[in-house]
């Protein structure tokens, strides 16, 4: 995937429309724009500001979701935090920015791990939509299949396998 230089991304409400832009006021007037569930993601939220923002009421209200000062790492920490955060926009946000799908953590998890252990069907979809690994393994030798199994996530096992 090829890297966007952008800060900010605006997705539609139904997901599939994605536009990177570089300044707050052009991302809160395209999410408004587009109305009522769509989101604004800042990929170098800081912590303690938010990461997502969503359009509801005509109105951008906040996320839910905490900066952990993205973009002072690396694109893997932030697509793992992404992940973490267990909302698919920002995922989708750090994919569109060329943020690896097979990104590991320190000990070897695949971001396709982190989703299996989170339960999350929608993201783990994304993942593999934007090209993860199915068949990678984490430094004790276990695919996202083999997490998905252990945590008893039939759906997850049902598209993994």
């Amino acid at each position: 995937m090829t890297a966007d230089p952008h800060r900010f991304y605006v997705l539609s409400p139904d997901g599939r429309l994605i536009t990177g832009l570089d300044t707050p006021d052009g991302a809160k007037a395209a999410a408004l724009d587009y109305g009522d569930g769509a989101v604004v993601v800042d990929t170098l939220a800081q912590a303690y500001y938010p990461v997502a923002e969503e359009v509801a009421g005509g109105e951008l209200l906040h996320g839910g979701i905490a900066g952990w000062n993205a973009g002072r790492a690396d694109p893997a920490k932030d697509l793992i935090m992404a992940v973490k955060t267990g909302n698919a926009a920002v995922v989708r946000a750090f994919l569109a920015k060329g943020s690896d799908a097979d990104s590991r953590d320190a000990n070897g998890g695949t971001v396709l791990h982190w989703a299996a252990s989170r339960g999350n069907v929608e993201i783990t979809q994304l993942l593999l939509d934007a090209g993860a690994d199915p068949a990678a393994t984490d430094g004790g030798g276990k695919t996202a299949l083999d997490i998905a199994r252990g945590k008893g996530r039939a759906k997850l096992v049902a598209l993994l396998g």
